[in-house]
């Protein structure tokens, strides 16, 4: 099933709101990068603030996002099967208007695969048409310096639309994302080398953007990726946002920086279990942050009980108490991250 987002209007306004790496080299990848992003108070080439624009039709429900939503799009939860497309990188970070980054700051991906299909189905788990292999989604909670990166694929092309990808922000503080696109420096082609019906020249959403240095700033080249022969390619892009974050109070006493203790789990194998406070109508999520620093934190999966399933990845307290989650994922330093999203706030749906 092919998709359109052409009626889908735009609103640029700063609102409140095949594939050999494996994914231990994406990690290694990922320590590599985290490096660059050492410098206190490095500044973005240019503080222009990233345009708002729409969210799009195809952002998905809860039931297709997948289980393991983390930064890697390219393997679908423990399938060994990579998804089908070159294989793309967009590394960045998450800035205030003044070039300071944002810590904390829940980042968003989702797009279209390789063949222009999104995993978005109303009456599925997923589109049955979309890649298999592919997650169609990903997020990320920034560490200290506000970096961010994913291993995805090129985005394909559909009807009404050149390629892009899509981006939600929110930073502490917001209860709404902030929905913006990334495009590609190119003039599209199909896969016969064909020009595509939509370029940069006439998409609907870019050419929305009446700000030029705002409409320049989410086009980005694509370049090769040093020392690969696939194909394989990568994108910068920092996203300037024009909000102040606000650290959010959580009620009561606790940390949500969760040490985890080893504990028998189903069939023989170790799961870790970590105890936090919660309350009613607040979401939790589980990252853990394994050998890369303060780049970022990674979605973990959890479940509720100590033999059960892993079969959530963020769950929405109904009471004030205290809640057992068990990880099969060990944490590096024997630490998980809790990330917790306020009542009626952004809980991963439209």
């Amino acid at each position: 099933m092919k998709t359109n987002e052409s009626s889908i209007a735009t609103d640029v306004g700063p609102k409140c709101f095949y594939i050999p790496m494996g994914r231990r080299r994406f990690l290694h990848s990922i320590a590599t990068t985290s490096s660059g992003f050492a410098l206190s108070g490095y500044l973005a080439e240019a503080l222009t603030v990233t345009p708002q624009v729409t969210q799009g039709p195809y952002y998905p429900l809860a039931k297709n996002i997948p289980l393991d939503k983390d930064n890697d799009l390219v393997q679908l939860n423990d399938s060994l099967t990579a998804a089908t497309g070159i294989v793309t990188y967009v590394s960045g970070r998450v800035l205030n208007s003044s070039g300071d980054p944002i810590r904390g700051a829940l980042v968003e991906l989702w797009h279209a695969d390789a063949g222009g299909n999104y995993t978005y189905a109303t009456n599925a788990a997923r589109n049955p048409a979309a890649d298999p292999n592919f997650a169609g989604f990903g997020q990320f909670l920034t560490g200290s310096s506000g970096g961010y990166r994913f291993r995805t694929v090129k985005a394909g092309l559909y009807r009404g639309r050149t390629r892009h990808l899509h981006f939600g922000v929110t930073i502490p503080g917001q209860l709404k994302r902030y929905t913006t696109q990334l495009f590609w420096n190119e003039v599209a082609k199909d896969a016969n080398g064909t020009v595509w019906d939509t370029t940069n020249a006439n998409d609907m959403v870019l050419t929305g953007i009446t700000n030029s240095a705002q409409r320049a700033s989410v086009v980005k080249d694509f370049t090769a990726v040093a020392g690969t022969t696939t194909g394989e390619q990568e994108a910068s892009w920092d996203i300037v946002m024009g909000l102040t974050p606000i650290e959010p109070n959580y009620p009561g006493s606790g940390g949500l920086v969760v040490a985890g203790r080893a504990v028998s789990g189903p069939n023989g194998n170790p799961r870790y279990k970590i105890t936090l406070p919660v309350y009613s109508g607040y979401s939790y999520e589980v990252y853990s942050n394994p050998t890369f620093a303060s780049l970022a934190w990674s979605a973990r999966p959890f479940s509720l009980s100590q033999t059960g399933s892993i079969d959530r990845n963020i769950y929405t307290a109904t009471a004030e108490g205290s809640l057992d989650i068990y990880l099969d994922a060990a944490a590096v330093k024997g630490f998980y991250y809790v990330s917790f999203r306020e009542p009626n706030a952004n809980v991963g749906t439209p």
